[in-house]
């Protein structure tokens, strides 16, 4: 059972229980309980979101699950200690430049009133905007007839669409039917539903089931792969986090492990971008650009994900192995991984894998739904004055998110203690929609929360790519321990790919990232193939530019003759053609580039030559001269004819010129060895 330290909030200097008190009393208790974490704590201060849900005793809950969880990594057994109104200013932003940020919201981006009760489309991302519009039949093609009653055609017809425009298209569709269409479409959209209709959804059944924080444990690392052990002051140091999140809750988590001394190597895609959030997001971190859909930069994920200690990502299942890293390969170039995961809806029922939000979630579990709301309900955000009294009721910060950030900061330093104690890897799941589950249940026991101004919080002044900015002060404090960083925040893509060498590693340390064995440079099973198909073409069609040359070399009869029709010939390159596909696919995820060929190409040739030999014989050859004979002689018609060349040329040709890759430094990097290997053998210095 958790143990809670008596809290004593502003106006209750003798310790005597307050709503306040209670609150997050009940509220650390019931989210350690769940999370799997133990220990006292003491909160400081009270908190100051309310409003329908407790909001504050629920972000310094959240934030003491990770206080415990760290006690555990580093064995402390003394006092644990949160501030309640710290951990609340952490939920609205850690970092705060002194200058005004753009907003986090795409102009589009709201709820809306349908047919038959209110609706919120996503649009921040530019592929979800535009499956809504598309859907809503606002799309750029079709949008200047539509908005203006002319078949007059703007070149620029977005100037058009604001807020009222979209409104007025979605007046006329159900809920139901424009959530399920935008979805279907790419987008993100959900609608308002009532605490009781999420109860019973089949999607709201399946999360009820899952754990808060679930974990799997994945098998032990290599013996010449100790976990680092960090130092007192920095309990991560050493550790490689990488992190592969986008807004917000992955990045709020690896933002905690950074402060606690891991190098965080953030990896986002070319022309990503978050101006809004990045300076809150990519505090104390590393963030680089790799382009996962060319060959080059799945070289570089998985040899990033080879040297990595924590791989914590948002995707969707079936997205990573869409990039070559499948639980196979992962387990297989990184033993004992700790690896963390984050999603919207859950990870089973028939909304896992959605695209979700925080304020989608907040929508469809009941937590917006105005009828839930017991107090008054908070001011509207800007913008959205004189909305209709029905309308949804956000939390006044995004806390499902922000909670959901710190659980899984908590679980990657459960994690972590765990593959230092038993050398284990594992898999921790977490999800905004199972974290909106715990804020209910908390709802239900302490009922609604006073909402106060935000008091005056400790802060340090940061010189920033953004100018001046506050860095909040830690909300906990574990033996000495807090969250802190000198590194300021930076641009996405402001750093390159690698990891650091730090000069602080110990001799243990010194060992585990002595040279490794070559890393593989994954083949998607789809390219495989294809390139597979391609060169077994080929083959068979040089076969008979040089027939005449091979059979007189040979002295035999013109075996090549009339190739084009030949079965032997087509039969052969057949086989050849599987026998490349399942090669590359198998032994890339084991093998360097250069082992892959040489390997593939002599099995293609040999099956070939097997496949040939079937047809002319009806059997393998009765002996082994007949077999020399046969063989030798087809074998050399092949070289001689370039189909051999040929064979080897094109898979090369194919994986390291600038059509597959996008970049002219992609031959060294998709083909040495030792690229995989640079961050810890290379020049990179500390920070």
């Amino acid at each position: 059972m958790t143990r809670h330290a008596t809290t004593r909030a502003p106006g209750d200097p003798h310790g005597t229980p307050t709503a306040d008190s209670r609150a997050l009393e009940l509220a650390a208790a019931a989210l350690a309980a769940s999370a799997g974490v133990s220990g006292a704590v003491t909160f400081r201060d009270a908190p100051h979101l309310g409003g329908a849900y407790p909001v504050g005793a629920f972000a310094a809950a959240a934030v003491a699950t990770t206080a415990l969880a760290l006690a555990d990594l580093v064995e402390h057994d003394g006092p644990v200690t949160v501030d309640a109104a710290l951990a609340g200013a952490w939920f609205r932003a850690a970092v705060r430049p002194r200058v005004e940020q753009p907003s986090p919201w795409d102009a589009l981006t709201g709820d809306y009133r349908a047919a038959d009760g209110w609706i919120r489309l996503h649009m921040n991302a530019p592929r979800h905007r535009a499956a809504a519009l598309g859907v809503l039949g606002l799309a750029p093609a079709t949008a200047p007839a539509d908005l203006s009653g002319t078949d007059d055609a703007d070149p620029d017809p977005a100037f058009a669409l604001d807020r009222e425009t979209v409104a007025r298209a979605v007046a006329p569709f159900g809920c139901d039917a424009l959530e399920t269409a935008v979805v279907e479409a790419g987008g993100a959209a959900a609608r308002v539903r009532s605490v009781a209709e999420w109860a019973e959804h089949p999607q709201g059944l399946a999360v009820s089931e899952e754990p808060l924080i679930a974990v799997e444990t994945m098998g032990p690392a290599r013996p010449d792969q100790p976990f680092p052990i960090g130092t007192p002051e920095r309990p991560l140091l050493g550790v490689r986090v990488l992190d592969l999140t986008r807004v917000l809750a992955g990045p709020v988590a690896t933002r905690a492990l950074a402060m606690l001394g891991a190098d965080v190597l953030r990896i986002d895609p070319p022309g990503w971008a978050e101006p809004a959030v990045e300076p809150d997001m990519t505090l104390g971190k590393r963030c680089a650009r790799v382009d996962a859909h060319t060959l080059e930069g799945r070289s570089e994920l998985v040899a990033l994900v080879a040297e990595s200690d924590v791989l914590v990502h948002g995707y969707r299942p079936g997205a990573l192995a869409g990039l070559g890293l499948d639980d196979e390969t992962l387990r297989a170039i990184r033993p004992g991984l700790v690896e963390v995961q984050l999603d919207a809806w859950g990870y089973s029922g028939p909304w896992a894998g959605r695209r979700g939000f925080d304020s989608l979630v907040q929508l469809a579990t009941g937590i917006a739904d105005p009828a839930s709301a017991s107090v008054a309900a908070p001011a509207p955000p800007e913008g959205d004055a004189g909305r209709a009294s029905d309308a949804p009721i956000a939390l006044p910060v995004q806390a499902l998110d922000h909670a959901t950030g710190w659980l899984a900061a908590t679980a990657s330093l459960r994690a972590v203690a765990h593959a230092r104690r038993t050398g284990e890897g594992s898999r921790s799941r977490v999800s905004l929609a199972r974290t909106a589950l715990e804020l209910e249940r908390l709802r239900d026991a302490v009922g609604p929360a006073e909402r106060r101004p935000e008091p005056r919080v400790p802060s340090t002044p940061l010189d920033t790519p953004w100018g001046l900015a506050d860095v909040l002060a830690s909300p906990l404090e574990v033996g000495g321990v807090r969250l802190h960083t000198l590194h300021p925040p930076r641009h996405l893509g402001a750093d390159e790919p690698h990891w650091l060498v730090d000069e602080r590693h110990d001799e243990a340390e010194t060992e585990r990232v002595a040279p490794r064995a070559p890393r593989p440079v994954i083949m998607q099973p789809t390219r495989a193939i294809v390139w597979a198909i391609l060169s077994g073409a080929l083959v068979w069609a040089s076969q008979g530019l040089m027939e005449t040359l091979g059979a007189a070399l040979l002295a035999q009869p013109d075996i090549g003759a009339r190739w084009w029709t030949n079965p032997g010939w087509a039969v052969g390159s057949a086989a050849q053609a599987v026998v490349l596909a399942v090669g590359w696919i198998t032994l890339s995820r084991r093998l360097a580039v250069g082992p892959t060929l040489a390997v593939t190409s002599a099995l293609g040739l040999v099956a070939h030559t097997i496949g040939a030999t079937l047809v002319y014989t009806g059997s393998l050859p009765a002996s082994g001269e007949d077999a020399w004979n046969l063989g030798s002689g087809l074998a050399l018609a092949l070289a001689v004819s370039g189909a051999a060349l040929v064979q080897l040329a094109l898979p090369v040709l194919l994986a390291l010129t600038r059509p597959f890759l996008g970049r002219a430094s992609a031959r060294s990097r998709a083909v040495d060895p030792r690229y995989a290997r640079r961050g810890r053998a290379g020049g990179h210095r500390a920070r």
